[in-house]
């Protein structure tokens, strides 16, 4: 065996367990109990902290490429690892914008042995008919910024109806920012422009039978049009913890300025309380790094992937959320909702992805130790309990609470092989 993981409150099934993991080729080969393991070359003690399944982030902009010097794949995974996510996927809004088949190449070209998690990615496609080729070419999910479409990208209603049909023939799904730029009150984002957006996309999906995922819900109008219509159709939505946990009653939302805004009490206890209840489905940290002058020039959005799971595990030790939730929205839900196999559970057969929290280690937030080159976030100086401890990703340590062991065991996701 590759490693023994002992004396942890395991995950499965609902439950935390007292049951041993074996992890062999990068696989969980055994759970069992600590009499009847096998031997290995190395052994985890967990110490009694809790072993979960590694976390799923649906939405991150890891930048690279010339946004390098905001943030760059061996960094942005560095800080996915400490934060304990295993799996990322990549928004396509970068310099060059992911929007062909050969941007998307170069893309995961740049990435190959350069991530400590698994990493996913996105593309905004300009023309319906690349649709076919891009998910070829590993293309996990579809992006639209109704707000900032790129150049030469047509997002009238008609031309909007065929990628969506596209994309539904293709079994995929489409990842959208609702906000309607129309209705925003000089550089205010307004509740209408996302309420709107969140309608004209609704009234789309009707036609075209298109999955659709709203990305970082944060009005209570917008989540309740939102809950009213998955009856009827294949659509989901995520919060990010800072639209969750924070308001601008709290907050100087111009500092911490991000797209869509910090939202007033009433909007963030909304969204708090559906996560809390199961009617937001994900937890997405909308990692958004910037440099300080990028910041100073009110370039939005702020680091999240190291401070999603403290913040949540907080929580849970207030008895706000349960364990099972959590998982749910930063798991599970993630996994099934984007198809990915053999990940999400802690199973014979399925790949050792997996994460030890030290869910009463306190720690106060400090952005500028973050992993991130993006040293800024609304939760900087905030105490939590909750702590990562161990991070692994492909049957190896990536993260040992203090440090990057291992700096290249990320894969790309690839269509064929890891998605149902």
């Amino acid at each position: 065996m590759d490693m023994n993981i002992i004396n942890g409150r395991v995950w499965i099934n609902g439950n935390l367990e007292k049951t041993s993991i074996s992890i062999n080729n990068g696989r969980i080969s055994r759970l069992t109990n600590q009499d009847n393991i096998q031997e290995a070359d190395e052994t985890i003690d967990a110490k009694e902290n809790i072993v979960f399944p590694g976390f799923v982030d649906v939405h991150a902009h890891l930048r690279d490429s010339k946004f390098s010097y905001k943030e760059d794949f061996s960094s942005g995974t560095k800080a996915a690892v400490a934060g304990g996510f295993t799996t990322v996927l990549d928004m396509p809004n970068t310099d060059p914008p992911i929007t062909n088949v050969e941007e998307l190449n170069n893309r995961q070209k740049l990435a190959r042995n350069n991530i400590c998690c698994n990493v996913g990615f996105y593309c905004s496609p300009i023309n319906a008919n690349d649709i076919n080729e891009l998910k070829i070419a590993n293309a996990i999910g579809y992006k639209i910024y109704l707000h900032k479409p790129f150049e030469e990208q047509d997002l009238s209603d008609k031309n909007l109806i065929k990628i969506m049909k596209k994309i539904k023939e293709n079994n995929g799904i489409l990842a959208i920012h609702a906000e309607n730029h129309e209705l925003f009150d000089g550089i205010v984002h307004t509740i209408e422009s996302e309420i709107q957006a969140i309608k004209r996309i609704i009234d789309l999906a009707k036609i075209t039978e298109c999955k659709i995922h709203f990305v970082h819900v944060s009005t209570k109008e917008g989540l309740d049009i939102i809950k009213k219509n998955k009856i009827d159709l294949d659509i989901s939505c995520e919060a990010t913890p800072h639209h969750t946990i924070l308001n601008t009653n709290d907050i100087e939302s111009t500092r911490y300025y991000c797209e869509p805004p910090l939202r007033d009490k009433e909007n963030q206890e909304s969204i708090l309380n559906s996560v809390i209840k199961g009617e937001i489905d994900m937890m997405a940290t909308d990692h958004a790094p910037h440099s300080v002058q990028d910041k100073v020039e009110g370039k939005p959005g702020f680091s999240g992937l190291e401070i999603t799971v403290p913040v949540m595990i907080d929580l849970y030790k207030r008895d706000k959320i349960t364990l099972e939730r959590i998982y749910e929205i930063l798991v599970w839900n993630p996994i099934r909702r984007f198809g990915i196999k053999n990940r999400g559970r802690i199973k014979e057969g399925y790949n050792a992805d997996l994460v030890i929290i030290d869910e009463n280690k306190e720690q106060v937030i400090n952005a500028n130790k973050f992993f991130s080159k993006g040293k800024n976030s609304p939760f900087d100086g905030m105490k939590v309990s909750g702590s990562i401890t161990k991070t692994i990703v492909n049957g190896k340590i990536v993260f040992d609470g203090k440090d990057i062991i291992h700096s290249d065991m990320g894969n790309i996701l690839q269509n064929q092989v890891d998605f149902q």
